[in-house]
């Protein structure tokens, strides 16, 4: 057993080890984080969503809806205030990989201002929980 145990080529087995078993298992754990990351990432953004349409709402929208001056242009304005204040609220870092993650990112954050209206207007957190 003692000969077996001294011409084993460590070196070899522990390469092998790891190019067929920890390499594997850590791209897997690597792509698990980056997941997970995002996920942390996409709730920051949706939270700083909410935070700019409650903003937006008091400070350019209030005093305006259901007057003339509330026409299709003031919505696309407002709504693009409450995107950018979103952005600039997040960690640039969340804001690169959620860009870089998403291919149309403007579209997604256009769905996000649109899920923040409904759930404020119903009374709704993230998550669909009551508020």
């Amino acid at each position: 057993m003692e000969n077996l145990l001294q011409n084993i080529d460590w070196f070899a087995l522990l390469s092998a080890i790891w190019t067929i078993v920890l390499v594997p298992i850590g791209k897997e754990i690597y792509e698990w984080l980056k997941l997970k990351k995002l996920d942390e990432y996409a709730l920051i953004l949706y939270d700083e969503v909410l935070n700019a349409v409650k903003s937006v709402y008091e400070t350019e929208v209030k005093d305006i809806k259901g007057t003339d001056g509330w026409t299709q242009e003031k919505m696309q304005e407002v709504k693009e205030i409450a995107k950018d204040k979103a952005i600039y609220a997040i960690p640039s870092i969340a804001y690169r990989c959620l860009k870089e993650a998403n291919e149309d990112f403007e579209e997604y954050l256009d769905g996000l201002i649109g899920t923040a209206l409904y759930d404020l207007k119903n009374g709704l957190n993230k998550g669909g929980e009551n508020g």
